[in-house]
């Protein structure tokens, strides 16, 4: 289990530097981060093991963040794994609201769940 942060901003030149310098004034390590914008919002999505400084940087700069717990999951490094644990949350009706890599590491791949309902995909995942 690890907690994700989801800041919502403006979709705008320079929203992901004003977020990161937020951050790293803080000395937060970001682990992962995954960017999207849509029209005029855009979502970010940061992975770090100091949520608590990350809070309060992120709050000083004008930002306010979701918290909430993701599933880590490692799996093995080949076509159609992540098929495999896609097709098996939606035969349970999980909606997925975000799914990202995080990195690979001895023939694994590292992915970020981000389930609606996180303890019945922990259940079914498991």
């Amino acid at each position: 289990m690890m907690k994700q942060l989801t800041i919502i901003v403006e979709n705008k030149a320079g929203a992901l530097a004003d977020v990161t310098e937020a951050l790293g004034r803080g000395g937060v390590n970001i682990i992962s981060i995954s960017a999207q914008g849509f029209e005029n919002t855009g979502i970010i999505r940061v992975l770090t093991t100091d949520v608590n400084t990350a809070l309060n940087e992120l709050s000083k700069a004008g930002y306010n963040a979701i918290i909430n717990d993701i599933i880590v999951l490692k799996m093995i490094d080949r076509p159609g794994e992540l098929y495999k644990v896609a097709k098996k949350l939606s035969r349970e009706g999980i909606n997925l609201r975000s799914v990202y890599i995080i990195g690979k590491e001895n023939g694994k791949t590292v992915v970020a769940i981000d389930p609606e309902d996180y303890e019945k995909a922990l259940k079914i995942i498991s």
